[in-house]
């Protein structure tokens, strides 16, 4: 814990930063300088950064399950168990999953410990796609477990969808839900799963064959299991095994999804028009976000998904924006009513459709891209929700993240956008992100850094989210120690190694290496910027 911190936090006079500022303005104006130029070259002719996300064990282990079923590519399968042998578990789910792909004795217990539980509003269905998972590695124990039909018909995300659907199927071959017995008696039950089988066969016959479906390899890989039960062999299976086995990075894994193109580069083109000598790439970023734009104002998380989302419409109207509000006028337009749209009427944003539960992230978000004046309806409602979310701590429970910092950061960035005659909600908003600042205080590491958690080692994303907190809405705060950690992580060649912080599907973590230089760029520009002013 830093002791500048703590009496910045609690009201007194900060101390003054390293080199009377001027020191610490130079270090940190030369730190950006070279991960800004490191993060420059990764952009495409188009204005893409398409980084490459890290295999996974858990998509690894059930493409390696699917060709073993299919008697297919024993090269592959060769090179999958190799993959899992060296592959290091992030979790209790990866370890049992490990262990039961190489033959080794495993104990479910702990990974389901705490399940069908969610503050997300997905308990149900978050068991049963662990259900799912567990049961296909010949894990599943005995006991109550969610019935797929038992969950509401309502709309869902694209991929949901689609999993629902395949979990129906294989829950229902293999007895893991209602006995068999009953359920072959039941002549409903099985026109409803065939409708499940045929629906599963449109919606896979609907997406360009040989890629991965939306661009989501474990939705993907639950359908083709699903598949096999009732079409192994067909067409549909080749070509998604030829598009999954394809998938494979330099790991030798197989990632959670084929690419965030979109939602990376909105946020690398914000952190690069803060930088200078970078307004040309900046804008032609900003060209790309723009032809990404689909029919219904939203933006998804990469080229190929036709699902759109809050967070990612949030973050290339925030970006667009930024660039030309004149030019990209139409695109933020369509965007600012796509989020409209998705407003809960209790406040609040979902991350995909009206009436799902709100997010916190989404929210915030949100809230960062609408302007206040024309949304002060829907903007006050989601504040609300906002402040009631913190915890006793001044933390906030964390959505599509592991790390708290991040959280801490998207919200206090939404609080800051309150307009100053909203007298009473910015009041609140302040003495939220007091305890807010008072958290990231007391969970600081000795090393100037900050973790996941306050029981986790330093890493970078969680030190540069929040520093970027802390020259924001702590100004006067010394900020030499974590820049200092930051200095020692930084490559030769400029940019930064972190350990992953984005989850999905929740709590499972995912990695886009590239985030480490974004998220590190963007606390530079803002240190650079405070500094100087």
């Amino acid at each position: 814990m830093s002791d500048r911190l703590v009496d910045s936090v609690a009201g007194s006079a900060p101390r003054p930063a390293t080199a009377g500022g001027t020191g610490q303005r130079s270090g940190a104006e030369a730190m950006r300088n070279r991960v800004a130029r490191h993060l420059a070259v990764q952009v495409d002719g188009e204005g893409a950064l398409k980084d490459r996300c890290s295999g996974r064990i858990i998509e690894s282990a059930l493409l390696l399950l699917l060709l073993r079923k299919e008697r297919a590519l024993p090269r592959a399968q060769k090179e999958l168990q190799e993959y899992l042998q060296r592959a290091e578990p992030k979790g209790a789910l990866e370890a049992v999953v490990v262990d039961a792909l190489l033959g080794r004795p495993c104990d479910t217990s702990a990974v389901l410990k705490g399940q069908g539980k969610s503050r997300h509003g997905t308990g149900a269905r978050k068991r049963l796609l662990l259900d799912t998972i567990l049961g296909l590695c010949g894990l599943l124990p005995d006991g109550a477990r969610p019935d797929p039909r038992d969950i509401g018909p309502r709309p869902q995300a694209v991929w949901t969808e689609l999993t629902l659907c395949a979990a129906t199927i294989l829950h229902a071959h293999a007895g893991w839900g209602s006995a068999p017995s009953t359920a072959a008696k039941d002549a409903t039950y099985q026109q409803e799963l065939l409708e499940h089988q045929n629906l599963l066969v449109r919606r896979l016959a609907a997406f360009p064959t040989r890629r991965v479906w939306e661009g989501n390899a474990l939705a993907h890989l639950v359908a083709l299991h699903a598949l096999h039960t009732y079409r192994p062999g067909c067409a549909l299976m080749r070509d998604g095994i030829d598009a999954l086995v394809q998938l494979r990075g330099p790991d030798g894994g197989v990632p959670f999804i084929d690419g965030q193109e979109v939602f990376v580069t909105a946020l690398a083109g914000v952190a690069l028009a803060d930088a200078p000598g970078h307004a040309r790439l900046a804008a032609r970023m900003g060209e790309y976000i723009a032809s990404h734009q689909q029919a219904d104002g939203g933006w998804g998380y990469n080229e190929t998904t036709t699902q759109t989302d809050v967070d990612d419409t949030a973050r290339c109207v925030e970006f667009l924006r930024l660039l030309d509000a004149g030019r990209f006028r139409h695109g933020i337009q369509g965007g600012e009513a796509y989020l409209r749209a998705r407003a809960n009427e209790e406040g609040g944003f979902p991350t995909y459709l009206r009436g799902h539960p709100w997010d916190l992230d989404m929210t915030a978000g949100a809230v960062i891209a609408l302007p206040w004046d024309n949304h002060a309806h829907l903007l006050a409602p989601a504040v609300e929700v906002l402040i009631g979310a913190q915890d006793a701590d001044g933390s906030f429970d964390p959505s599509w993240t592991l790390s708290l910092p991040s959280v801490i950061l998207r919200v206090l960035d939404a609080l800051a956008h309150i307009p100053a005659a909203e007298e009473d909600l910015r009041q609140r908003a302040a003495e939220c992100t007091a305890k807010a600042l008072g958290y990231l205080a007391k969970s600081q590491n000795s090393d100037g850094g900050w973790g996941h958690t306050p029981d986790k080692d330093s890493d970078v994303l969680s030190t540069a989210q929040a520093l970027a907190t802390l020259v924001r809405h702590a100004p006067g705060t010394d900020l030499s120690e974590p820049l200092a950690y930051l200095e020692s992580q930084q490559h030769a060649d400029g940019g930064f190694t972190s350990v992953p912080d984005q989850v999905g599907p929740r709590p499972l973590p995912f990695d886009f290496p590239v985030l480490a230089d974004v998220h590190t760029l963007t606390a530079l520009n803002r240190v650079v910027a405070e500094t100087t002013a």
